[in-house]
């Protein structure tokens, strides 16, 4: 089972160049097995540029020790991610646990493939699973 990813342009970049090693998310996937997950970029791009091989995931609660610090290793977690404490608990909204998707072998296509190729006539609002393996 894969996954077809909607990402903006800037934190595709930055999992293309390896500075971003963990891409948050509201939920995580829900099959046993999840191989790829394809980056669909979104505007202006509006195409699958490559994929990663997913790993597993982190489950970050949001709070704060009593030196005003993420806790728990957070901090690492955050860096990794490439977005701040505050941009990520906006993001989350009432949620008070955001997830952290692991990856590995990043892979960029020469050419980008369309949503036509995974048999999609729209983007997924956030993400989907695909059988498809391009």
């Amino acid at each position: 089972m894969n996954i077809i990813l909607s990402i903006h342009p800037k934190w595709a970049e930055k999992i293309y160049s390896g500075e971003k090693t963990i891409e948050w998310r509201k939920n995580t996937p829900n099959a046993d097995f999840i191989e790829k997950v394809f980056l669909y970029e979104t505007a202006p791009v509006h195409k699958i540029t490559g994929f990663f091989m997913y790993d597993y995931y982190y489950s970050m609660v949001f709070g704060i020790t009593k030196d005003g610090k993420p806790r728990d290793g957070a901090e690492v977690l955050i860096d990794r991610g490439c977005v701040p404490l505050e941009d990520l608990k906006k993001y989350a909204g009432n949620k008070k646990e955001i997830f952290g998707w692991k990856f590995y072998k990043v892979t960029k296509f020469d050419t980008p493939k369309t949503l036509a190729d995974f048999g999609l006539k729209r983007a997924p609002q956030s993400w989907q699973y695909t059988e498809v393996d391009v």
